[in-house]
């Protein structure tokens, strides 16, 4: 929230000037601001920058549900004009299928992927919804390609704000993390090849100072292990959205192991997502302060759920709450459900 402050009747004295004078001063917001969204077990995540740069990775299916719910998000909470930045991490529906709606009520002005299919036969809307992306986009879109960073504005004065891509297409950066082997990739199962279109999710790093975040789309085991074994490329995260709504075909042990996040975020709906192999991955890893779910996961119990005051959405008919995590350049952030629920707050490393 910016404060103002009036200051009034400042006296500078040299030698024998004297000035007065009233001015109005802006202080600017500090934090990185990450919104996830309800589409109901598709994904939205809406990330708004220290110098109020917007990117979305991922917007849903639903025309009318989902680009509403993402439009009052960004439009009423974040206070913003337009969505500077949209990253489709791949091309099943639940990622962009909204996006020619969301475009009609919010100006999406550039676009990215990892790369645009002549055809996608495990999703049969691919032929409906890419004209309609492509319409969105007016046909001008970039492939991100591992190593690439957006272009992001900066704040003076504040450590840099940077996006970077770290796998796409199916391949992964180059450059290890810190170029040592990871002790971890000894204790890996296998993993079994994975074609569908989520192995080739577009995978993206945020650093902010020392605050990290980690966005892998719908990535799977295959691409999860490479990105960390032998050597590990991503490095220590603060906060994880967990890859595939929290699907057991992805969140290797290994990734989970290797990045060590502080904070999980589960993007998933009442009926898909924050499945059980996952969610004793994240529970039994003794690194990982909080779980964060958008919604409970109706099908299972409580011991495959997090705490209930973790939790945005506990019935299948919601309130569509969002969650909330605002990141420090110290690394300290916080998570809340909402605009006032379940504040929590996480000193830095």
């Amino acid at each position: 929230m910016y404060r103002k402050e009036k200051v009034v009747g400042i006296v500078i004295r040299a030698g024998f000037l004297l000035l007065a004078f009233s001015s109005w001063s802006t202080a600017r917001p500090r934090t990185l601001d990450i919104y996830w969204i309800d589409v109901e077990g598709g994904a939205a995540t809406l990330i708004v920058t220290p110098a109020r740069e917007s990117i979305l990775i991922d917007l849903g299916e639903n025309p009318e549900r989902d680009a509403s719910r993402i439009f009052q998000v960004a439009s009423r909470v974040a206070g913003l004009k337009q969505i500077d930045h949209f990253v489709a991490t791949h091309w099943h529906s639940d990622h962009y299928g909204a996006t020619l709606r969301l475009n009609d009520l919010i100006t999406l002005k550039k676009f990215y992927h990892h790369g645009i299919p002549p055809a996608l036969p495990e999703d049969p809307s691919f032929a409906t919804l890419m004209p309609l992306y492509q319409k969105a986009s007016g046909g001008r879109s970039q492939a991100l390609a591992p190593g690439d960073s957006l272009r992001l504005r900066q704040v003076p004065g504040l450590p840099v704000v940077m996006l970077e891509c770290i796998a796409s297409d199916g391949k992964v950066v180059a450059k290890g993390n810190d170029g040592a082997g990871n002790e971890a990739c000894a204790r890996r199962p296998t993993v079994p090849r994975d074609v569908t279109d989520n192995a080739k999710s577009v995978v993206l790093l945020m650093k902010y100072g020392e605050f990290t975040f980690f966005d892998g789309g719908d990535l799977t085991l295959e691409i999860e292990d490479r990105l960390v074994c032998p050597a590990n490329r991503v490095g220590a995260v603060d906060l994880y959205q967990t890859d595939s709504h929290g699907l057991d075909v992805s969140n290797n042990p290994v990734l989970v192991d290797s990045i060590r996040p502080r904070v999980v975020v589960v993007n998933n709906g009442p009926m898909k997502g924050a499945e059980s192999n996952t969610m004793r991955t994240l529970k039994s890893n003794a690194g990982i302060e909080t779980i964060w779910q958008v919604h409970r996961n109706i099908r299972a119990g409580p011991e495959l759920n997090t705490d209930p005051r973790f939790i945005a959405n506990l019935e299948a008919t919601c309130r569509a709450e969002f969650i909330k995590s605002s990141g420090e350049p110290t690394g300290a952030f916080s998570v809340q459900i909402g605009k006032d629920v379940s504040l929590k707050h996480y000193s830095s490393r």
